[in-house]
């Protein structure tokens, strides 16, 4: 599909064998003389996912701004954070392909089930109806009510080094243990930890999707790991103090992958003491892919900073389909 950034489908392409790449879709569309290329402008930027990474060139040539998340260079484990800051800026714009497919999955039972053989000749058309009426009768989307303010964020920190992440690496910081004390959520150690507004998490994170993910990670660690391990740096790591300053801490925390069951991520944030919200977190890296990024966070120090900042203060924290535990039996032999 081809997607205008408030949701309207302004074409759809296929169907193609399910053995020919994105790249390869991409570079038919705009083969010479392709309708494409009467409709579209000069400059109009094109955001994409990394699956047409190998069609940047043709869409340059053609006269076009395109855009894909970066890739990790050959070796590499983690994007720099020039790479994960730009991928954030993609991503920031690209959700509204993957809310619009959304749409298709919700409103239609026809796509959200088995496509039946006989039918398959027709689905090019059923689905080009339905996204007729998508346009017809959808809601158009709009800008967030925060998106000058996160626009105006990205702008500040798009060129931010993530001082606290080159030091993790250049220390080894994951390996050290002696320096580090656990702690728990309500110990003095993390009384000065920035309280935060719902709003405020909202900015820090520049949107609402890892917040969504932060509460799912909770969901997972209280109802199978009884909670997170969170450390703090003690006061004689020299090399720490260096970076930390006189009046700060530097938090550790442990954080299970979702995808991977026996990978876990480290997830460090260091805080100025008595400073709320926001400009109370100096600075935060993972250990993740992305987790050097500065502008917004992975979904991981997100975890920590609503967990800490915000959720320990509420009233009650709902786990996601926390409605399961009720109906599923644990067998305690099979665990």
């Amino acid at each position: 599909m081809l997607v205008a950034s408030d949701g309207y489908i302004l074409d759809c392409f296929g169907p193609y064998k399910a053995t020919t790449s994105d790249a390869e879709i991409m570079k038919s569309l705009f083969s010479e003389g392709s309708p494409l290329t009467f409709y579209l402008e000069q400059n109009d930027v094109l955001i994409l996912d990394r699956g047409f990474r190998d069609s940047i060139s043709l869409l340059e040539e053609c006269g076009y701004r395109p855009y894909v998340p970066d890739n990790l260079l050959e070796g590499e484990h983690q994007l720099t954070t020039a790479q994960a800051n730009r991928s954030r800026c993609v991503t920031l714009c690209r959700w509204v392909v993957e809310v619009v497919n959304g749409y298709f999955k919700r409103d239609f039972k026809l796509f959200r089930n088995d496509y039946f053989n006989k039918s398959v000749p027709h689905i090019m058309g059923n689905f080009q109806i339905a996204a007729a009426l998508l346009n017809k009768f959808g809601v158009r989307l709009r800008d967030n009510t925060h998106a000058n303010d996160i626009v105006a964020i990205i702008r500040e920190r798009m060129n931010y080094n993530n001082n606290l992440a080159d030091m993790v690496e250049n220390l080894n910081l994951n390996r050290w243990h002696a320096n580090f004390r656990n702690i728990t959520a309500y110990r003095e150690n993390l009384l000065n930890f920035p309280r935060f507004e719902y709003d405020q998490l909202i900015l820090f994170a520049l949107g609402s999707y890892q917040l969504r993910q932060a509460r799912s990670y909770y969901g997972e660690h209280i109802r199978f790991h009884g909670g997170y391990r969170i450390e703090v740096a003690t006061e004689d790591a020299s090399e720490i103090s260096n970076l930390r300053g006189t009046d700060t801490s530097l938090i550790r925390g442990k954080i299970k992958s979702r995808h991977v069951s026996r990978r876990q991520y480290y997830v460090y944030i260091l805080i100025e003491n008595n400073v709320s919200g926001r400009l109370g977190i100096t600075e935060y890296c993972c250990s993740c892919l992305v987790g050097r990024r500065t502008i917004g966070c992975c979904a991981h120090v997100m975890t920590l900073v609503w967990y800490l900042g915000w959720a320990r203060f509420q009233s009650s924290i709902n786990a996601p389909a926390g409605f399961l535990d009720e109906v599923l039996i644990r067998d305690k032999q099979m665990q």
